[in-house]
């Protein structure tokens, strides 16, 4: 079986050598490069074809996202696989929205890396279980909120587009409702909140975890 190749893009060279060694013991994976940041990137994947692509989120003088968001579209059949210390829902939210293939956390063990590589192409988003937990846990603890604040179907779906940057016409093309009746959901919301703006809006999403994977 012709082996898979893995590029590591990290700028912390003791986590990456690590990585490296780790691959190293399994023949079904070959390191194909190990860079510190995009200009060193791009020219491998231009060069050659990838099969996965380990990428940090804090890499100094850019981040992972920004990476992610110009990678994917030129090289859609890359596997990209987010590998950071931020246990964090938001994150991995945003990490699953453009684009990623996986979410790692850099304390998983090599059980838990060679895991998530084999697995990444029989699943849409790969997270170890103590992420799932994460999520599940806050899906739970998001519904009890909800269902304590009375909020209704309508108001849980409107709060999390507005949250997810679409504006008010959009909501009103995408829920089949009139534009007076999108803005007069957001201020009955705003006001049933105790909210005073569009902002307060969509950090009270994040923080009550309402853009998890139910909603």
């Amino acid at each position: 079986m012709t082996p898979k190749k893995i590029v590591i893009c990290e700028d912390h060279a003791l986590f990456a050598d690590g990585l490296r060694v780790l691959l190293s013991f399994h023949a079904r994976f070959q390191l194909a490069g190990q860079v510190r940041h995009e200009k060193e990137l791009l020219p491998i994947l231009e060069s050659t074809p990838i099969d996965i692509l380990l990428l940090d989120l804090n890499l100094g003088g850019t981040d992972g996202f920004t990476i992610l968001e110009k990678v994917k579209p030129r090289f859609p059949q890359l596997m990209i696989v987010i590998v950071t210390m931020y246990e964090d829902e938001y994150l991995i939210e945003k990490a699953k929205k453009l684009g990623a293939n996986g979410y790692l956390l850099k304390n998983a063990n090599t059980e838990e890396l060679i895991s998530a590589l084999d697995e990444l192409q029989a699943t849409d988003f790969y997270l170890p279980p103590s992420l799932q937990k994460l999520r599940n846990d806050h899906a739970h603890q998001r519904f009890e909120f909800i269902e304590k604040m009375k909020l209704t179907k309508r108001e849980i779906e409107i709060i999390c587009l507005f949250a997810k940057g679409q504006t008010p016409e959009q909501i009103s093309d995408q829920l089949f409702l009139s534009l007076h009746t999108v803005r007069t959901h957001k201020k009955n919301i705003m006001k049933k909140l105790g909210l005073s703006q569009g902002s307060d809006l969509v950090r009270f999403a994040f923080e009550n975890h309402m853009l998890g994977s139910n909603s």
